[in-house]
Order: structure tokens, then C-alpha cells, then sequence
């Protein structure tokens, strides 16, 4: 019995934090801020106290007031004059040059500087007009107008608006509410199917329409050949 318990209270607190996580980390990690991540430990911390001194009712209303006292902090640094309530951005780069100062506030060394420019895809300093360190503790790089690659407005060539590709099977389903979105219709949909020599929409794994107006159809139990991978 006391087993069955101690179960039941992992599961309760398993939803509690979760929820207050959900609630709190709508970001992902690496984008919380520091008011975040100090909620997420501490709730961590509340969590785990009812799996020890079996007060599962004190822990909950410790996750609440974490969740609501971060909740009204997150608020507060939506107004104008509390925007920068977390912290600033830092410039470590400025034309081509590293800000040594800003290196040593957020205690960054030139190795884990020089490894960062070359995750972003940058070799030499000097290609970098600007390296910014984000308030989320991310880093920004602007290159120099010689090091960026090359855009169609450079060289003057038009392009087609951005648009996204949109879903009308998944897995033997329909979805009508992007046929309503196209104004496309059933008949119009089995047209296509039949064009690829399937006749049943169940037979479908994923049939998607991109920007240009193709069709690319995905059948379901198509045999594909992999390689062995060691």
C-alpha cells in the first residue's frame, strides 16, 4: 500500500510540475531568460520535497506561487521602461574587432569565442561586423557585407512570395480545412490520387501541395529500401 502511495504522488507531482513548466518554458531552453530557468530549478527542487516528506499539498502551493510570481515578472518586462529587466545585450565584436571589456563581464574566453564564430560558420574575426550577445544568452553574428552570403536582390533576380506547403492527407486522413483554405474539393483531391495510380484515400500516408501548386503524394505501405548503418 505504501508503495502504491508513493506512486501516485510521483504522478501528481509529475503533473503539477509539468503543467507549471508548460505554463513557464514556452520557450525553449537555450531562449529562456534568466527568471525563467531560476523558476524551472526551483521547482524542480518543490517537486521532489513531497517524494521525501510526503507533503504533496505544501509542494503544489509552492509550484503556484513560482508559476503566478514568474508569470507577473514576465509581464512586468513587457513594459516599455522594463524592457531590458533580464539583462542587456552585449557587444563583444564591433567592426572586426573583439571588445575585450564585454569578454571578461560574461566571462567568455577567446577559445569559446573563436568556437562560437565557428559554429555560426565564421573563421576570422575580421569578417564579423558585429557579435552580440542576445539576452537569452545566444550569440548573434552580423558579418561584413564582404563575408555575407549572397542574396537575389544582389544580384537583381526576382523571387516568388515565401508561402508554406500545406497538408491535405495524413495517414488515411482527411483535412478539410485546408481543402476550404485552397478551395479545392474531394473530386479534385481523388483526380490527383488517381494520377498516381491510387484509387482509395486510405491508402495515403501523406499527400501535401506545396507553393508552386504541386501535388507530392507519399503511399502508404510502399516497401523503401535502406542501407545498413554501423
Amino acid at each position: 500500500m505504501e508503495i502504491l502511495v508513493y506512486i501516485i504522488r510521483c504522478i501528481m507531482m509529475l503533473i503539477v510540475t509539468w503543467t507549471g513548466i508548460r505554463i513557464i518554458g514556452k520557450k525553449s531552453l537555450a531562449e529562456t531568460t534568466s527568471y525563467d530557468l531560476a523558476a524551472i530549478l526551483v521547482l524542480a527542487n518543490i517537486a521532489a520535497e513531497p517524494l521525501v516528506y510526503k507533503v504533496t499539498s505544501k509542494a503544489t502551493l509552492g509550484i503556484i506561487t513560482v508559476v503566478i510570481t514568474t508569470a507577473i515578472i514576465g509581464l512586468l518586462s513587457l513594459n516599455k521602461f522594463l524592457y531590458n529587466l533580464d539583462t542587456n545585450p552585449i557587444l563583444l565584436i564591433a567592426d572586426g574587432k573583439i571588445i575585450k571589456k564585454n569578454l571578461k563581464k560574461i566571462r567568455m574566453n577567446i577559445p569559446l569565442l573563436m568556437s562560437e564564430l565557428r559554429i555560426k560558420g565564421y573563421q576570422n574575426i575580421s569578417d564579423v561586423e558585429f557579435a552580440i550577445v542576445e539576452p537569452n544568452g545566444k550569440l548573434s553574428v552580423i558579418p561584413k557585407s564582404t563575408a555575407r552570403p549572397i542574396q537575389p536582390t544582389d544580384l537583381a533576380i526576382a523571387t516568388s512570395p515565401t508561402q508554406l506547403s500545406f497538408p491535405l492527407i495524413i495517414d488515411g486522413q482527411l483535412n478539410k480545412k485546408n481543402w476550404s483554405y485552397l478551395n479545392k474539393d474531394e473530386s479534385w483531391l481523388k483526380q490527383q490520387l488517381q494520377a498516381f495510380g491510387i484509387d482509395k484515400i486510405e491508402d495515403v500516408l501523406l499527400a501535401q501541395i506545396d507553393s508552386t501548386g504541386q501535388i507530392h503524394i507519399y503511399p502508404q505501405k510502399k516497401e523503401i529500401k535502406i542501407p545498413e548503418i554501423v
